[in-house]
């Protein structure tokens, strides 16, 4: 029964979460103006990546150390760090990018929103690593939906985004310290009081910094053609972007819950060598993502615009290319996203490394070329055409893998 209610909250949780930013984007653009959708996007965008440096690379590691060769105090200690490390980076970000005062308030408070979710994440991972699937989902469900809750109606009785991103702050820290101080205890008395002999939170931060690098410069990939548009268009144009690129958002985080459920699987046949296996759940749950994106892009082409438009309370007509192109790509991110979990299982950090740094370096001159030549749409090819390539090498350095492996 447990495993059951697993699935379904690991799917509440994944859905609400991948709603939350369509959601709070949606409520900027119905109550403001087009151009102020842009810099809410932006403000948003920055502190997502911010988020990763709070990670650390450290999250997907925790989850899946199902031997618990670190302890969680090593887990905790390296994430105190880790939120340190965040609040440093968002000042220098802010004074890098040259943001605006506005943009620098936003990008402040959603980044301070930001950072609970970090400590939240710890949190959710010890149930996860216990395989307690149900609370880990739960965990997110609950965090995710009274924030968005308190901001949506704070937004809608008063109309000040500020105040909404305060009030949603603030109930965020109450539901985050819920689970801290009345569910996690339980979990905690079982923990190991040490990690195994010489594995340290130096040891763990030099395991996870390749994971870590590769992270954050995977989502400076995916964000790309957004700072693609803030540098060379403008605020309006950085609007309509984020409303369009939404959905890849939503795909993706939904879609995990297709796969976030056989991690363990995973893990299991890949200690006992049953590759046959291993190779079936992977190309099944592969089917699953690209049946879902090409149900997506033809919802895309049909009933895209007018929906995204009627949500957003702006005309998205001529938005329809670089939306099917924005969905298409989601659906190739999503696919990257259960190879990237695949090679975090199969101790694959350094893989994942290259694979990224490549990435990044051939998104630039491709970013910068499309969006230079064809704007808002030359910004959604960019951003298919580089996860195409992403994929491409994961599937060659997966192949070249797996075969490493003694078939049972």
């Amino acid at each position: 029964m447990r495993k059951h209610n697993g699935a379904l909250w690991n799917t509440l949780g994944s859905a609400i979460y991948g709603l939350n930013s369509f959601i709070m984007l949606m409520m900027v653009s119905r109550f403001g103006t087009v151009e102020e959708a842009g810099v809410f996007g932006i403000a948003f965008t920055t502190a997502q990546l911010l988020y990763i440096v709070g990670l650390l690379g450290v999250s997907h590691y925790q989850m899946t150390d199902y031997k618990k060769k670190y302890c969680f105090a090593d887990y905790k200690k390296l994430r105190y760090l880790s939120c340190i490390l965040m609040l440093a980076v968002c000042l220098i970000s802010i004074m890098v990018l040259r943001f605006t005062k506005e943009k620098s308030l936003l990008t402040i408070l959603l980044s301070i929103f930001m950072l609970l979710n970090v400590v939240g994440d710890l949190y959710q991972n010890l149930f996860f690593q216990n395989n307690r699937l149900d609370l880990s989902g739960s965990a997110l469900f609950f965090r995710t939906l009274w924030p968005l809750i308190v901001f949506c109606f704070t937004l809608v009785l008063t109309g000040q985004l500020v105040l909404a991103l305060v009030l949603q702050i603030l109930c965020n820290l109450v539901t985050t310290g819920y689970y801290i101080k009345k569910v996690a205890p339980a979990f905690l008395q079982k923990e190991p009081a040490h990690s195994e002999e010489g594995c340290t939170p130096k040891t763990l931060l030099l395991e996870c910094l390749p994971l870590f690098a590769s992270v954050l410069l995977m989502n400076f990939v995916i964000n790309a053609s957004k700072y693609g548009i803030e540098f060379l268009l403008n605020d309006t144009a950085q609007g309509y972007y984020n409303m369009v690129f939404m959905p890849a958002q939503v795909i993706n985080l939904c879609s995990q819950f297709i796969f976030k459920p056989m991690l363990n699987q995973y893990a299991k046949l890949l200690e006992t060598k049953q590759i046959a296996q291993f190779r079936k759940v992977l190309v099944k749950q592969m089917g699953l993502v690209a049946g879902f994106t090409v149900f997506c892009c033809i919802g895309a082409w049909l009933l895209g615009a007018p929906v995204l438009g009627l949500l957003y309370q702006k005309d998205l007509t001529a938005q329809v290319v670089p939306l099917i192109w924005i969905v298409f790509g989601g659906g190739i991110f999503a696919a990257c996203q259960l190879f990237y979990y695949i090679f975090v299982i199969m101790r694959q950090q350094r893989d994942i490394s290259y694979i990224y740094i490549f990435a990044t370096v051939v998104s630039i001159p491709i970013t910068y070329g499309l969006v230079n030549g064809m704007g808002i749409t030359g910004a959604a090819i960019s951003f298919s055409v580089v996860h195409i390539i992403i994929l491409a090498a994961y599937s060659i350095l997966f192949l070249r893998n797996i075969r490493k492996v003694n078939i049972k």
